[in-house]
């Protein structure tokens, strides 16, 4: 299977539902950007060793996976089977109180794990800038933006987390 077919030389690229689109539409942005973000949670992933963490960002990744073809197709549908939902979020907030480490200052990353869950965290909340216009134009769920925004909590929570448990005199 070639992977260059150079039919994006121009400046278009054709989308999951089979349309072509400028490569700085909206949608390719947005999809661009959840890319980049799930490629920083891969990093944090392989810096783990807590495979209850490591399990969460994997559900995670499968959710937001099927986000990216939502977007790309305009709609739940062809290969989205398992959408984003209010219970996703619900799960989101039960994570965030259970690894919530009490922050009482601002927390500075010095572990690898911290540093990599904090740039997910970071690239979480561009993605969520992304999404803003598109969820102002009901151009998405508002579920999927409420999910976004608790999923860089749950990351900041995490971050901190680590860091307590790897650096516990952390500063």
């Amino acid at each position: 299977m070639r992977v260059y077919t150079g039919n994006g030389d121009d400046g278009v690229t054709t989308g999951y539902d089979g349309e072509d689109y400028d490569k700085d539409a909206l949608s390719i942005e947005i999809v661009g950007v959840l890319d980049e973000f799930l490629a920083s949670t891969d990093e944090a992933i392989v810096s783990l060793d807590d495979q209850d963490k490591i399990d969460i960002l994997n559900d995670i990744q499968d959710l937001l996976w099927q986000t990216a073809g939502e977007i790309s197709l305009g709609d739940q549908g062809k290969n989205v089977d398992d959408a984003i939902q209010a219970e996703d979020i619900k799960d989101l907030e039960d994570y965030i109180d259970e690894y919530n480490p009490e922050i009482s200052h601002f927390v500075r990353y010095r572990t690898e794990t911290g540093v990599r869950l904090n740039r997910a965290r970071v690239e979480c909340r561009r993605l969520e800038r992304r999404l803003t216009p598109a969820m102002r134009d009901e151009d998405i769920r508002p579920v999927i933006y409420e999910y976004i925004n608790r999923l860089s909590d749950l990351l900041y929570v995490l971050a901190c987390s680590e860091e307590r448990r790897l650096r516990p005199q952390s500063d």
